[in-house]
């Protein structure tokens, strides 16, 4: 079996790579130009997502897919992130379907969904999310991405989207909280103590992609892949253990810094400034959601084999590595 991917030099991308490579499968991997070594083995195709022809050479004669590629920096032109996130995942998935491709895995993010209210069950049939332009251009591109690649799908392409959750693992922390600051000996959490994050261990993840590869009758589906829907509380006290830190947390009360934001955001637009912070970004990062994995159990039989407690115990035991968000 030989198996094409893209963004194989990224965090989630040389997890991938790593456990094809245990299952005896042939790697290829399409790369840019001076980007990080490969691991031993991986067939390198240079080129980048706005390469047609370096795209239509890597997927030739591969049985798979997987799309990891996207770009993933929290600052630069719309332009720039769609032409990489939609049109560079509108390329890969043409030139795999003119190739006899037998599955294309396409990654894409939580961040499509509409979190329409505090307390809501989000399952693969939920709504996309229904205020695109207040994100950021990471997340509106992925949120295109997600729409095309289901739709490539329902023209005929053997696609199928995986959505995991916050990835976290060795050479990248989990984040503490969607919004915290650290102050001195304490942290400030935008949360309530009961708020789900939805975590997702970097192997876990990798072994859905493994699992989507082999199922049939996943083609043409979405799966939410996500490890837990760890309480906040529960959390920081797994951090803590995990990291050996010492500090104290301070749960920030959501609903007056909510009141604050959205008067902020009116009044800055009035001066044609932008809020640090918008109503839109306090909202996703306390209102409630738990995400069912239903799906990715019955079809691909998959279940997070690392818990989060040994996940984080794996990532705070590795040197530290920032990382910024991934797809």
């Amino acid at each position: 079996m030989t198996v094409l991917v893209t963004g194989a030099t990224g965090f989630l991308g040389r997890r991938i790579v790593a456990r094809l490579q245990r299952e005896g499968v042939q790697v290829r991997a399409l790369v840019r130009p001076g980007r990080a070594t490969l691991p031993p083995d991986v067939d390198p195709y240079v080129g980048d997502l706005g390469d047609e022809a370096a795209i239509a050479a890597a997927v030739s004669g591969v049985d798979g897919v997987v799309h990891a590629g996207a770009r993933v920096e929290t600052s630069g032109r719309w332009e720039e992130f769609a032409d990489v996130n939609i049109r560079g995942t509108r390329r890969v998935i043409r030139a795999a379907r003119a190739a006899g491709v037998g599955c294309i895995v396409h990654i894409s993010s939580l961040s499509v969904y509409d979190v329409a209210r505090d307390g809501v069950t989000i399952t693969e049939d939920s709504a996309y999310e229904s205020e695109a332009n207040a994100r950021g251009h990471y997340s509106r591109s992925k949120l295109a991405a997600d729409r095309l690649a289901l739709a490539a799908a329902r023209a005929g392409a053997r696609v199928v989207v995986l959505r995991p959750g916050l990835l976290y693992g060795p050479g990248k922390r989990p984040p503490l909280a969607r919004q915290s600051f650290a102050v001195k000996g304490w942290r400030l959490i935008l949360a309530r103590p009961d708020y789900p994050l939805p975590l997702s261990y970097v192997d876990n993840a990798a072994d859905a992609v493994w699992l989507a590869l082999r199922q049939p009758e996943a083609v043409g589906q979405a799966f939410t892949v996500v490890d837990d829907n760890v309480r906040q509380n529960m959390l920081v006290s797994l951090y803590r253990a995990a990291s050996g830190e010492v500090w104290r947390p301070v749960f920030l009360p959501v609903r007056v810094v909510a009141l604050v934001a959205c008067l902020a955001e009116r009044g800055l637009r009035l001066a044609r400034r932008r809020s640090p912070i918008s109503y839109h970004q306090v909202r996703r990062a306390t209102d409630r959601a738990w995400y069912d994995c239903s799906r990715a159990e019955r079809v691909l039989g998959w279940r997070p084999a690392v818990s989060v407690e040994e996940g984080l115990h794996r990532c705070f035991s590795a040197p530290a590595t920032a990382g910024g968000q991934t797809p």
